[in-house]
C-alpha cells in the first residue's frame, strides 16, 4: 500500500535566507482511498545538519498539545480531530467516506506571551494557525473559501502556484508580504495583489511552506502577563509531487 506523507512545517525562527530552527510539522499518512483511515501526526523538533527532522520529547512537545484540529470534508462538514500524546508526537485518526479534498486546519491560541518587558520591548501574544489538504481519489478541485480567521488556499497548475491569503475571513490586503520556504528551506518573499493573491514557480518537488504574519493592535492579558499586540501566524503546506 502506497503511503502518502504530507508534512507541514511551522518555522519558529530564521537565520539569513536559509531556515534552520525548531519547528512544528504535521505528517498526514493514508493511501488516498475512501473508507481507509488517515493518521495525522503533529511533531515538534528541528532539522539536523543532514536535513533530517529530529523529533523533540521535552516541554515543547507537551505544549504542542494545545493545538486544536478540525477536518472539513468535500461537502463542507466540519468535525474536530482529537490528538493524543505519544512518545515523540501527537496523533489522531479520521476516516474519509467520500472522494474529494479534505482540509485540515489547526489553531493554537494558548502560547505564552513573549515577554520583552525586562529589556524595554513590546510584549507580543503569538497565535498560530496551520492548514493543509488531503486528497481522496479523483482530481483536486479549486478551493475558494477560507475555513478559519487566518487562512490560505492554493492552486497548482503547470508548475506555478497561485496562493490566496485571508485575514479575518476576508482577502488579505494588497501589499501584504508572504514568505515561501522551498523543500531546501530557502526563503522567498511574495507580495499580494489587489485580489489578495500571489504567484510563484515551484521547480523542485517536495514540501513548500507559505507563511503570512499579521500583527494586530489588541492589548490584553494572558496568564497574568500583559501584551500590546497579537501576532497571527498562518502556515500553509503545499506538497509538490
Amino acid at each position: 500500500m502506497r503511503i502518502t506523507k504530507l508534512l507541514i512545517l511551522a518555522l519558529l525562527m530564521l537565520t539569513g535566507k536559509m531556515a534552520s530552527a525548531s519547528a512544528y510539522w504535521l505528517e498526514v499518512k493514508g493511501n488516498g482511498k475512501p473508507g481507509q483511515p488517515v493518521t495525522v501526526i503533529l511533531c515538534y523538533g528541528s532539522m539536523d545538519d543532514k536535513g533530517i527532522r529530529q523529533r523533540d520529547t521535552g516541554t515543547e512537545l507537551k505544549l504542542t498539545g494545545d493545538f486544536k484540529f478540525w477536518i472539513i470534508d468535500p461537502e463542507g462538514k466540519k468535525e474536530s480531530l482529537t490528538l493524543t500524546m505519544q512518545k515523540d508526537s501527537w496523533q489522531g485518526t479520521f476516516t474519509p467516506k467520500i472522494k474529494g479534498t479534505y482540509r485540515i486546519i489547526g489553531m493554537n491560541d494558548k502560547h505564552p506571551v513573549v515577554d520583552r518587558s525586562a529589556s524595554g520591548g513590546e510584549n507580543i501574544r503569538p497565535v498560530d494557525y496551520l492548514c493543509a489538504a488531503y486528497q481522496v481519489a479523483g482530481e483536486q478541485p479549486v478551493v475558494t473559501m477560507p475555513l478559519q480567521a487566518f487562512d490560505m488556499i492554493s492552486e497548482l497548475k503547470d508548475g506555478f502556484v497561485t496562493i490566496k491569503a485571508f485575514n479575518r475571513n476576508k482577502p488579505a490586503p494588497a501589499g501584504t508580504q508572504l514568505r515561501v520556504f522551498n523543500p531546501d528551506n530557502w526563503e522567498k518573499e511574495l507580495t499580494l495583489d489587489t485580489n489578495g493573491e500571489a504567484r510563484f514557480y515551484a521547480p523542485i518537488k517536495g514540501l513548500y511552506i507559505i507563511r503570512q504574519d499579521k500583527f494586530e493592535a489588541a492589548p490584553g492579558e494572558l496568564n497574568g502577563v500583559k501584551y500590546a499586540r497579537i501576532r497571527h501566524r498562518c502556515n500553509y503546506y503545499l506538497l509538490v509531487k
